[in-house]
This record gives C-alpha cells, sequence and structure tokens, in this order.
C-alpha cells in the first residue's frame, strides 16, 4: 500500500470524505488496487452524493483484474444485478477459487475429476461445438423437464473444451438458488453429466 492510500485511510477515519476521495484517487492513478477498491465503495455507497453501480463497477472491475479478491466478488455481484450472467460468473468463479466465502457461497463448484482418470474419448474427439450441443441437448432432454416440475430452468451460460470440461450454469425462476438448500439439485446434474458427457467434467452453478 502506498503513503497516499494510508494517508487517504486516515482522513476517511476522519470523516474527511471530500479529501479522502481526492487521495483515493490519486493513489489509483499509480494503480494502488486498494485504493480503486476505495473508489469503487464510494460510488457503491454514495459517500459523495448519489449511488452510482457503473463508477462502482469500473473502479472494482479495475481492481478485480489485478488481483484484489473482494473487489472480484463486487465486480461479479454488480454484473450479476445488470443481467450480464458471464461476466457475473466469471469473477464470482475466480473470488471463490481465492477462496472468498461470499462467492463460494454463490457459486457451487461440483466434480469428480480428481477421482476419476475416465476419459470418454469419443467427446473428447469432437469439435467444441459439438460438444456444446450435446450440452444443450441433455439440458433441454433430461435436466430442464425435471427442474420444469418445481417451477425452475437452467440455463447454460459458458461451455470450455478442455481435458477437463468445464460447464457454467445459471438456475432460473424458482430453482434460483436452489443448489444453496439442496445439494442433492447438484449432484444430480453432476451425475447426469458424468453418464452422458464426461466423467472428468466440471460444473459451476449459480
Amino acid at each position: 500500500m502506498s503513503e497516499t492510500f494510508n494517508t487517504a485511510i486516515r482522513e476517511f477515519e476522519a470523516k474527511n470524505y471530500a479529501y479522502a476521495y481526492d487521495l483515493f484517487e490519486e493513489a489509483a492513478r499509480t494503480g494502488d488496487i486498494n485504493a480503486q477498491y476505495a473508489l469503487g465503495a464510494f460510488y457503491e455507497r454514495g459517500m459523495l452524493g448519489g449511488i452510482d453501480e457503473d463508477k462502482a463497477l469500473e473502479y472494482f472491475k479495475k481492481a478485480a483484474d489485478c488481483g484484489h479478491i473482494d473487489a472480484q466478488l463486487k465486480t461479479g455481484l454488480l454484473y450479476r444485478q445488470k443481467g450480464e450472467i458471464f461476466e457475473s460468473m466469471r469473477y464470482l468463479i475466480t473470488a471463490a477459487h481465492n477462496n472468498n466465502r461470499q462467492a463460494q457461497s454463490i457459486i457451487t463448484y461440483v466434480s469428480n475429476s480428481s477421482l476419476s482418470a475416465e476419459k470418454n474419448e469419443a467427446f473428447h474427439l469432437l469439435e467444441e461445438s459439438k460438444q456444446r450441443a450435446l450440452v444443450e441437448e441433455l439440458l433441454q432432454t433430461k435436466i430442464r423437464p425435471m427442474l420444469a416440475g418445481d417451477g425452475g430452468g437452467i440455463e447454460l451460460v459458458h461451455y470450455a473444451a478442455k481435458e477437463k470440461p468445464q460447464v457454467w450454469l445459471n438456475y432460473q425462476g424458482a430453482c434460483s438458488g436452489c443448489h444453496l438448500s439442496f445439494t442433492s439439485t447438484a449432484d444430480m446434474l453432476l451425475d447426469h453429466f458424468e453418464t452422458m458427457i464426461d466423467k472428468n467434467v466440471v460444473l459451476y452453478l449459480m
């Protein structure tokens, strides 16, 4: 942390918010990620006027992209509010892997890839577009009908063809958040993907 940032903290604690903001801004221009995060908080809370979520996101994202873990969480949450689910999951997954507990409570990770040496060679030989099509077919024919019975649904947000294929899924409707209460839902999804796609699949659910 820079001395300018430390001075800004002291001014903030003394409730000299306008001066603290100027110092945070000065430190942020030098690449201080803690100052960038602080500026994001100023705009998120409307500390010098009205709340400005776009400016908050701008500063949180700068800090997040440079490795600030709490900023990764904030960026993911703000993108989620905007309905930009891919960007939201991208930042929340990163924060979760960096051991941010709140991100881990939002993103569910399920995989048996560390336990399995089995590989569906026929699936891996397909082009990525065809792999994705099979994932979509599984969702449409097996998983969505089951979730629809409870008034919910699921969206494929992202698919990455890797040695351990990654599937990002977003619960919708009545199922939104249900993975937090019912781990059997996540286990059910994993079972279908392992059976029909690949044993080494990695699922991220939000």
